[in-house]
């Protein structure tokens, strides 16, 4: 009975040891560390678990409209378009250009065309500052007779702080990699953190482009001209007896090949109607035979 309570209490004593050994606490300085890293999937830019190197902080995702503790003025931009009925268009369009010099602006695109009549038909485009956008319109009114105008005003301030929002996050995300690029030992983990930089880069450059754009829309408007000079009463032409009998040939000739078009379209169905009459010629003719027949044998 002794010797049976020793064995199981020797049992249990070596059971309690082994768990012992098994809960003991990693030693660090034993553990193998993987120095392999790559980004995680979907190309976050977060590194594994298992990298040696500090994992840069994960930085917010700005949803539109987001501002946070960025401040900004408001953006807006102007556009307008502005028809004008003036006696003269060359003249109208350098009287155009001085004024787009004058408040500090520039011409974008010009075309000049010729309409009905030997009237003249051009669009301007300018680009003035924001600022002088008002007195501008003002000055170009007073060229001609106003016959048609429209404003608008678009309102880009969400966009352009949210791109801002954005610009911030990647530049940190950019140093941070750049950190992990400077404690790099071998080949391999250059390129994975080069991947990373390049991405990021690209993104960077990306935001940069459209806030730049932005930043030019709204720092100058745009102002779209539309110049015609005004329809002579009577077609401003003097009577011409020569106009008049080459008009008169020019219609003759239209008319005649219009009938000869028609003629032309119409021989199939007149082709038609002699071969059905002809066939019922011949039908009725035949009838006409049979029933005879009968008639002489009475």
């Amino acid at each position: 009975m002794i010797r049976r309570i020793f064995l199981i209490s020797s049992i249990l004593l070596l059971l309690l040891a082994l768990a012992g050994c098994l809960s003991a606490p990693w030693d660090g300085d034993s553990a193998t560390i993987d120095t392999n890293f790559a980004p995680t999937s979907g190309g976050s830019g977060m590194f594994s678990e298992n990298a040696r190197y500090p994992i840069p902080t994960v930085l917010p995702t700005y949803a539109p409209g987001y501002i946070g503790d960025v401040e900004t003025d408001q953006k807006i931009i102007r556009t307008a378009g502005v028809n004008l009925e003036v006696g003269n268009v060359t003249g109208s369009l350098d009287q155009l250009k001085r004024i787009a010099t004058t408040h500090g602006g520039y011409v974008g695109s010009l075309s000049v065309n010729t309409q009905y009549s030997g009237r003249l038909y051009a669009v301007l485009t300018m680009r003035v500052p924001a600022g002088e956008f008002d007195s501008t319109i003002n000055a170009i009114k007073t060229l001609g007779t106003l016959t048609s105008e429209s404003l608008s005003a678009d309102d880009v301030t969400e966009e352009y702080v949210d791109l801002q929002a954005q610009r911030t996050a990647l530049a940190g995300q950019l140093v941070q990699y750049k950190r992990i690029m400077e404690q790099a030992e071998n080949v391999s983990e250059i390129l994975e953190v080069q991947v990373q930089i390049e991405r990021v880069q690209v993104e960077l450059d990306r935001i940069d482009g459209r806030l730049n754009y932005l930043d030019n829309r709204v720092e100058y408007a745009t102002i779209t001209v539309s110049l015609a000079e005004p329809e002579p009463v009577g077609g401003g032409e003097k009577f011409s007896f020569v106009s008049v009998l080459n008009e008169s040939i020019a219609g003759f000739l239209a008319v005649t090949a219009g009938l000869v078009i028609l003629l032309i379209s119409i021989i199939p169905i007149i082709l038609l109607c002699i071969i059905a009459y002809v066939l019922y010629r011949w039908w009725k003719k035949r009838k006409g035979e049979k029933q005879s027949v009968p008639l002489e044998k009475k």
